[in-house]
């Protein structure tokens, strides 16, 4: 049976899809959806069709590096233990149930968002239980002295749950996912990463009585569903890499080789068709959606990023408000200094861009 009958086949129900070899199910998968191509590729057909309307070699964009993040550094570990019997002391004030739940199995497995919400409610309850000890009680000392170490130690509990909670440290990874030019999520990041945001000032201003700790997990609930901050911050960055490799091929260029006076000048008219075409229609729209995206998320990631323990040189650089090295200032300038070229290009060839 060839493949036009089979899938004739298919679409009538003459055959079960049961009886298909898995390689031919997803040749009739891929014909009757489409693939989905990466935003970037368009880059670099947009690089293709120059480089053959010319004869000349395309160049190769440098490839992206991971962005890493440092292990937080270690903190003295509190040694204050309560015995039974002070627990059941403080039975009063629930902290006794809170306790418990952390030193079972359960609380020593728990991750670092879990670890950092035990910490939250450990030092709100605490506050709640010493106002009902007497100050002079060996359990009151013991609780006062816990809730100060948390408290001190509250905001490396926060940059830990950020170095290794994946919804959170894969944001500076690597990925092949691309956004697309209908992403979902944007919403719902912006409000998760807002949510993380308002905790760690909060930790900084130590309104620790105001912190809503169940809010980290619905925040990462929300980063994972969409995976949003990864793939745009790759997409941003692949396309600051591939605004640069076209800048530096059509820098390449000769103008009196496109358009040599009083000469013909059609490989100049079809390069213009090229860049109106893909990049003018396609790239830069694609391009400005990134920058619209960014210019609401780059300040939570400096809120988030900026010069905490965790974040590496490279991290910092593209997070730091006003850099002309952040992500929204690199892509604006890499797509205006190959704006820019043709600017030059036009005036030069004498060739109106409309």
């Amino acid at each position: 049976m060839n493949f036009l009958k089979l899938m004739y086949s298919i679409k009538t129900n003459k055959l079960s899809l049961k009886t298909l070899p898995a390689a031919l199910l997803v040749m009739c998968f891929l014909t009757l959806t489409g693939c989905n191509k990466p935003q970037s590729s368009i880059n670099v057909t947009y690089i293709e069709r120059l480089s053959s309307t010319v004869d000349t070699s395309p160049t190769q964009p440098a490839p992206l590096k991971q962005l890493p993040l440092l292990q937080p550094t270690p903190i003295a570990q509190s040694d204050l233990t309560l015995s039974i019997v002070e627990l059941a002391g403080i039975s009063q004030c629930k902290l006794n149930v809170l306790i418990s739940e952390h030193n079972n199995q359960l609380g020593k497995t728990a991750s670092a968002a879990g670890q950092l919400k035990y910490q939250i409610k450990f030092i709100k309850s605490a506050q709640v239980c010493l106002n009902t000890l007497d100050k002079n009680s060996p359990s009151y000392t013991k609780i006062l002295a816990a809730k100060n170490y948390k408290e001190t130690h509250l905001m490396h509990f926060f940059n830990t749950m950020l170095f290794k909670e994946p919804e959170l440290n894969r944001t500076w990874q690597l990925t092949s996912n691309e956004l697309t030019t209908e992403p979902a999520g944007f919403s719902d990041t912006v409000l998760a990463l807002k949510q993380l945001v308002l905790i760690k000032q909060q930790i900084k201003a130590k309104e620790f009585s105001e912190i809503n700790s169940d809010s980290i997990f619905s925040a990462l609930e929300q980063l994972n569903k969409f995976q949003f901050n990864q793939a745009l911050i790759q997409s941003v960055r692949k396309q600051v890499v591939l605004n640069n490799n076209a800048t530096q091929f059509v820098k390449t260029l000769n103008f009196n080789t496109l358009c040599p006076q009083d000469k013909n000048n059609k490989n100049a008219k079809i390069i213009s068709n090229i860049f109106q075409k893909f990049y003018l229609k396609e790239i830069q729209p694609y391009q400005a959606q990134l920058t619209g995206y960014l210019e609401v998320l780059q300040p939570l990631y400096n809120e988030l990023w900026f010069n905490e323990s965790i974040s590496s040189p490279q991290i910092n650089n593209l997070v730091k408000t006003g850099s002309a090295s952040n992500l929204l200032n690199l892509l604006k300038s890499s797509a205006k200094k190959h704006v820019v070229w043709w600017q030059v290009f036009y005036k030069t060839c004498e060739i109106s861009p409309i």
